[in-house]
C-alpha cells in the first residue's frame, strides 16, 4: 500500500482551495444562513428579550436565569426542526464532498450545482455510512477514547468512497477505507490533526475564515483519499466498480 504524504495532501489541498475555496465558502455561508433561519423557528417566546436583558446587564442574575431557561426549553417542534437540519446537513455535505472529489479528479472544472446531482440512493448510502461511522466512533470513544480514535482513522475514507463509487455497497465502502488506511494509520491521524488545526485557525480569523478553512481541510482529505485510492487492492472487496464520473473521460 502506498505511503501517504501528509505534506503533499496539505499542499495539494491548498492549491485547490486557492482556486475553488471562495466559491465553496459561499456555498457554506448560504447553507448556514438557511439552517439558521430554520432553527430560528424554534426560538421560544421571550428569548430575545431575555437575551438583550442579559447582554446589557450581565449583573442581573434573574435575566441570566430566564435566558438559560428559554435556551433549554424543549418542545416537539425543536426535535422536528433539529431532525430536519441534521438531514439537510447530511444531504448538503454529500453534494459538497462530491463536488470536491470531482474537482480533485478533474471531472469538474469549476464549482457548480452539478456536484449535488447524484442519485437518491447515493444520498441514502452516504447517510447510512456517516451514521455507522459516527456511531462506531462515539461508542469507541465512550469505551476508552483510543478505540474511538482508531475507528475514526480507519473509517476516515468510507464516506468519500461511497460518493466516488455510487454503485458500491455500504460494506464495500467501509472495507475499502479499512484497506486504504492499513499501514497509514499515523499519516491519516496526522492529517486529521492538521485538518482540525486548519479549521481552528479559520475560526480564530474572526469566525468568517471558518467558511474557507472547511473547504481547504476537505480538499486536503480528498487529495489524501485519491492518493491512497490509486493503489487500492480490490481483491477482497465485494466488487471493483468503475467510477461513473470517470466513464465520461473514456
Amino acid at each position: 500500500m502506498k505511503e501517504l504524504s501528509v505534506s503533499d495532501s496539505i499542499s495539494q489541498g491548498w492549491d485547490f482551495a486557492k482556486k475553488h475555496g471562495l466559491l465553496l465558502a459561499a456555498f457554506l455561508f448560504v447553507f448556514a444562513i438557511i439552517t439558521g433561519v430554520i432553527n430560528s423557528l424554534t426560538v421560544p417566546s421571550g428569548f430575545w428579550e431575555s437575551y438583550m436583558a442579559a447582554i446589557t446587564n450581565p449583573q442581573d442574575t434573574h435575566a441570566m436565569e430566564r435566558l438559560m431557561a428559554a435556551s433549554s426549553a424543549s418542545t416537539p417542534l425543536n426535535s422536528i426542526v433539529s431532525l430536519i437540519i441534521n438531514v439537510l446537513m447530511v444531504l448538503f455535505m454529500a453534494g459538497f464532498c462530491t463536488t470536491i472529489i470531482r474537482l480533485v479528479r478533474g471531472t469538474m472544472e469549476k464549482v457548480s450545482f452539478e456536484g449535488f446531482k447524484i442519485p437518491a440512493m447515493t444520498y441514502l448510502k452516504y447517510f447510512v455510512v456517516c451514521l455507522i461511522v459516527g456511531f462506531s466512533v462515539v461508542v469507541g470513544t465512550f469505551l476508552c477514547i483510543i478505540p474511538g480514535i482508531f475507528l475514526a482513522v480507519r473509517l476516515a475514507f468510507a464516506d468519500w468512497y461511497i460518493l466516488d463509487h455510487p454503485e458500491a455497497g455500504i460494506g464495500e465502502a467501509i472495507s475499502a477505507s479499512w484497506k486504504m488506511t492499513k499501514g497509514n494509520f499515523w499519516s491519516v491521524f496526522g492529517l486529521q490533526l492538521c485538518e482540525i488545526g486548519i479549521v481552528l485557525i479559520g475560526f480564530l480569523c474572526c469566525c468568517i475564515g471558518l467558511y474557507f478553512a472547511i473547504p481547504f481541510a476537505y480538499f486536503a482529505e480528498s487529495c489524501a483519499y485519491t492518493a491512497l485510492h490509486e493503489n487500492l487492492d480490490y481483491e477482497n472487496l465485494e466488487t471493483a466498480p468503475v467510477n461513473e464520473y470517470q466513464k465520461d473521460e473514456h
